[in-house]
């Protein structure tokens, strides 16, 4: 009777020498454009605002001083923690044949990045914290625009609407002069940096514009490795963690100046690892941070809906 061969539990198995990290987004992508405070042992931080000073002419001589008062305003921004863990058993290292803790720490330091971006996004279309406690609810829209998703423009305390008086549209050169002039409206000091955060497929529809896909008209070359860097005004960048509307019909793309927006942190994004005495020893690796967000001007930051497929 023939013997099986065992031969095959000699055979040497090899296994990877890192851990392969999935496509996600790696950092925030809304932190570095907008204004960044830093928080010292405080739950909540309040930045005033200073409006318009007003001028009087002089029409006769000695004229009494005038008195005209400048409007002092106050926005607050309420530190949120968010945290993340994840356990490794020390068999597991040893199974592995690698130390997997610090690409662990790197997955949820990209989280965290993230969750960065959705509470900048729900800042920048949400509910502001106003008035000496930051107490007074101002809504976005009684201060900011909405370009409804067929070009009509909101006046202001009027909600968005997708389609507006007609059908949802794709993002157009249209949509892109009213925004443009949005800004202009409203004295908004050129020399601050202007963002323009829009879908994938909102890219997709521009690059398929012939205003913008030709040189004849865009002398500043805006096509960039298949995607944009500057156009009309603004500096472009895609994310996929836009909102939608309410119906489910249209994106809600966001263009901003610079300071019309803060994001402030309490704790920036800290991981530790260490051993778990009380789970066999087990390693932790744990990452944490706080922060928050809040739209700090109206006039600084206005949407665009467009159509989402």
């Amino acid at each position: 009777m023939a013997q099986q061969s065992t031969i095959d539990t000699a055979f040497a198995q090899q296994y990877g020498s890192m851990i392969y990290i999935l496509s996600q987004q790696k950092k925030s992508k809304f932190a570095p454009r907008v204004r960044r405070e830093t928080v010292s042992n405080a739950k909540d931080a309040y930045y005033d605002r200073l409006g318009e000073a007003e001028v009087e002419d002089i029409t006769t001589r000695h004229p009494s001083t005038p008195l005209n008062e400048i409007p002092n305003t106050r926005r607050r921004v309420t530190m949120t923690d968010s945290h993340t863990n994840a356990l490794l058993d020390h068999q597991d290292k040893l199974k592995m044949l690698i130390d997997p803790t610090s690409e662990y720490a790197q997955v949820q330091s990209m989280a965290l990045g993230r969750k960065i971006d959705d509470k900048i996004i729900t800042a920048a279309l949400g509910t502001a914290a106003a008035g000496v406690d930051g107490t007074t609810s101002v809504l976005f829209k009684d201060e900011s625009v909405s370009i409804n998703g067929d070009g009509t423009v909101t006046t202001l305390g009027t909600a968005a609407t997708a389609a507006g008086a007609g059908a949802v549209a794709d993002m157009s050169l249209s949509k892109m002069l009213v925004m443009s002039r949005l800004f202009h409206d409203q004295d908004v000091d050129a020399e601050i940096p202007r963002y323009w955060a829009a879908t994938p497929k909102d890219f997709e529809d521009m690059l398929d514009l012939t205003e913008i896909g030709s040189s004849d008209y865009n002398t500043i070359k805006a096509l960039v490795q298949g995607g944009f860097e500057y156009y009309m005004g603004f500096n472009w960048f895609y994310s996929t963690r836009l909102l939608e509307d309410s119906t489910g019909t249209a994106n809600r793309t966001i263009a901003w100046a610079q300071d019309g927006i803060i994001y402030a942190s309490a704790e920036e994004i800290t991981s530790k690892i260490d051993e778990r005495a009380d789970i066999s020893y087990a390693y932790q690796v744990y990452s944490r941070m706080s922060c928050g967000s809040v739209r700090m001007d109206g006039d600084k930051v206005h949407e665009c809906m467009n159509k989402n497929s």
